[in-house]
């Protein structure tokens, strides 16, 4: 009889989650309705002066150090202290921003490059909820789970908010959850209801949908065979795979874009321009910084009636300025990203797994023409280093395998460039005994300084936050202050964007079709003004642009532009903020510094010396991304026993390593001995042999693990002197 019910069950599986999915639906409108749930409100482009020159950062700076005191200082030039700058401009306040930086070069340039509104904030609080807790203290669980369902409905408003306002920054991803079985074990969020998510997931995805008012395209259903025409890399062991959408962006450029609306906006802003020290008076309120100009080395104060800090994983650092001993209200995660070739996410389809092998979420996402994947998340202090772990790249590639079709191999040798960010955990200090935890940002106030600190959050809720916490210094300072008013304001370049200014771009100034789509999505209106300075590229197509190199739409003379009026100061930034070639290829990036250093040198009036400095640092920063060769670490190139350069070693490696997956496994080890003639005596010769190379003990060797084993081994080890006599290298110096 069970064989029965799974025949027919199996013949009407169409027919059951599509009934599922409109039930969610429909589910999703009463609590819609019971909860007034209200749509974003309609973005109205408002009747704006015209676009007039942002001053340069040269003139900011006189202007923050001129003497006069601003109503709001925002220390920390993220998305979310950006987004407060604005915020305040927009309610009449004189604002001052100041970055050690550039804009959103730590958290916010660091993300999953979505505009995330929080399926998974909603299975983790369901999950809490269907705990036998419950039962014990039902109100405080209920409490708990209608405070992140608040959190998702505001993430909601936030995403419809930033992408109707800013559709030349933004666009909507379709991404595609494979299920390979009806139940599912070990069940996701390791709840045994979970097991069941194959069943209700369309009900839930349409309730999700419900969630924004059905603002986004609308999420359905991909059975096998449409599953592997449009998505030919899947695995074919699929029941069906559920699509739904979400926002992305080029999240630098976003942040970025929210720092340069706050200039137009007549706020003062600054990067590379550091907190120092804190002024106070003789109550021991704060009056003001001391800061430093991190270009030209001068400091000078700067006198305001109520400072905020906006610094993410490192907010802990400036409130020690204020209070050296004070309490930590920050812990951060570390989350790690790579990036692969773009044809392992055709037709622009994303892919997300819900239950990795360790629980968390990972995103396989289309991305500037190549293919994100990501996130780990690692508890640890927040550096600003972005050279990601080895581990944490070889556990996202075999990940990312397991939906993926049998013959399609992902490779370590694929990996383009990799990093790690740290996104913050926050907890207020100041609140009082029994005060109840937030579960989303935190906005805590020092009574001793009367400084504001703001931190946690997501980047969908940076304009969410901003307004909070501009309300709250607002009433605490008893500002003279207007209404919110970012809710309807376009970024930067989106005033007057249309989708056909791609199309106008190349008809104009013939660029080519693919330069036109980056610089529309990245400059909005103003990419005219990039266009203005193309010159002849000397071919008959496309007639003008020169490439800063072939394979990326980036011009060179968006560096010119970016120096001249978007406060470009480093061939760093360029490579990694301006425009993303670090995070996309980083061994690309590396090869285009010298042209960069050189534009930016005649952009910014550089001596010799100047550019020579400039290049140094950005050729260190880019060789800290990942590549497609594992980082030789530092100990295997401080050892010299043995024979052998570490360059000779790491050739070695690489010939060994004969399908370029970019480790050595145990069956690689065999083949090697064996081609060498000297193959293993026994399973348990070769097994002890690659235990003795595989020193994380993962069953996997990596390039760093290799030279470290070659120059610890013993040279008269068999495996070695077989290599030894097959690849002689030069002696070590």
């Amino acid at each position: 009889m069970f064989r029965l019910v799974s025949i027919s069950f199996k013949k009407d599986r169409q027919k059951i989650l599509w009934a599922a999915g409109t039930v969610g639906g429909f589910g999703t409108l009463l609590l819609a309705q019971k909860t007034r749930l209200e749509p974003a409100k309609k973005t109205q482009t408002a009747i704006m002066p015209s676009p007039r020159r942002l001053p340069t950062r040269q003139e900011q700076l006189q202007r923050l150090s001129s003497g006069k005191q601003f109503d709001v200082l925002v220390v920390g030039g993220g998305a979310t202290g950006c987004g407060v700058a604005l915020d305040a401009q927009m309610r009449s306040l004189e604002t001052a921003l100041i970055e050690r930086g550039d804009f959103s070069s730590e958290t916010s340039s660091k993300s999953t490059k979505l505009i995330w509104a929080g399926i998974k904030y909603l299975a983790t609080a369901a999950a809490q909820l269907l705990q036998w807790q419950t039962l014990m203290h039902p109100i405080e669980s209920v409490k708990a789970f209608s405070g992140e369902f608040k959190m998702v409905l505001g993430a909601h408003k936030e995403r419809r908010i930033l992408v109707e306002n800013n559709p030349h920054l933004t666009n909507w991803v379709p991404i595609a959850v494979p299920m390979k079985n009806w139940i599912v074990w070990p069940p996701p969020f390791d709840h045994p209801l979970f097991c069941t998510v194959p069943i209700v997931f369309p009900g839930v995805m349409k309730f999700y949908d419900g969630l924004s008012g059905f603002s986004c395209p609308p999420s359905h259903l991909m059975f096998k065979q449409r599953a592997r025409r449009k998505f030919p890399q899947l695995d074919d062991d699929v029941k069906y795979v559920q699509i739904f959408y979400e926002a992305q962006h080029n999240d630098c450029r976003t942040a970025t874009c929210i720092a340069l609306t706050a200039a137009e906006e007549n706020a003062c802003v600054t990067n590379y321009t550091e907190m120092v020290g804190i002024l106070k008076d003789e109550q021991g309120k704060a009056v003001g910084i001391r800061c430093r100009d991190n270009i030209a080395g001068k400091e000078f104060d700067v006198q305001a009636k109520s400072i905020i800090f906006a610094g993410g994983p490192f907010t802990d650092e400036m409130r020690k300025l204020e209070e050296p001993k004070c309490q930590p209200a920050v812990n951060a995660a570390a989350g790690t990203h790579i990036v692969l070739p773009g044809y392992y996410s055709p037709d622009g389809i994303g892919l997300l797994d819900i239950n990795t092998s360790d629980g968390r979420f990972l995103f396989f996402l289309p991305w500037l023409g190549h293919t994100l994947v990501g996130t780990t998340d690692r508890k640890g202090p927040a550096v600003s280093d972005p050279g990601p772990p080895e581990v944490e790249i070889r556990w996202l590639l075999e990940e990312a395998k397991k939906y993926l079709a049998d013959d399609l191999k992902v490779r370590r040798a694929d990996v383009l460039s990799a990093w790690q960010g740290f996104r913050p955990l926050a907890s207020d200090p100041h609140a009082p005994p029994g005060a109840p935890v937030s579960r989303d940002h935190v906005i805590s106030v020092n009574p001793e300084t009367e400084i504001t600190f703001i931190t946690g959050g997501k980047w969908v809720t940076y304009r969410e936050m901003a307004e909070d916490v501009v309300d709250r210094v607002v009433k605490l300072k008893g500002l003279e202050a207007g209404p919110c008013r970012s809710e309807t304001r376009p970024l930067y370049g989106g005033v007057g964007y249309t989708k056909n200014l791609p199309i106008q771009l190349v008809q104009q100034f013939g660029v080519s079709e693919t330069t036109a789509k980056h610089l529309a999505s990245t400059y909005g209106t103003h990419a005219f003004d990039v266009c203005k300075l193309t010159k002849p590229s000397g071919k008959r197509w496309p007639r003008f642009g020169r490439l800063l190199i072939e394979g990326y739409p980036y011009l060179d003379v968006e560096v010119e532009y970016a120096c001249k009026h978007e406060m470009a100061c480093t061939v760093t930034d360029m490579l990694t903020l301006r425009t993303r070639l670090a995070y996309l290829n980083s061994e690309a990036a590396m090869e285009v510094a010298p042209k960069v250093a050189d534009l930016m040198a005649k952009a910014l009036g550089w001596g010799r010396a100047e550019k020579r400095r400039q290049l140094e640092a950005a050729q260190k920063a880019i060789a800290c991304f990942g590549g497609p060769r594992p980082h030789v670490s530092k100990s295997a190139n401080s050892l010299t026993t043995g024979t052998g350069s570490v360059s000779d070693i790491v050739s070695l490696w690489e010939r060994l390593d004969r399908d370029k997956k970019g480790y050595l496994d145990l069956e690689d080890l065999k083949f090697t001995a064996k081609r060498l003639g000297a193959p293993f005596q026994s399973d348990w010769e070769a097994a002890r042999t690659f235990k003795r190379m595989d020193a994380d003990r993962n069953g996997l060797v990596a390039e760093e693990e290799f030279v470290h084993w070659w120059h610890n081994v013993d040279r008269k080890d068999s495996f070695r002197k077989a290599l030894d006599n097959q690849f002689p290298l030069s002696p070590s110096q």
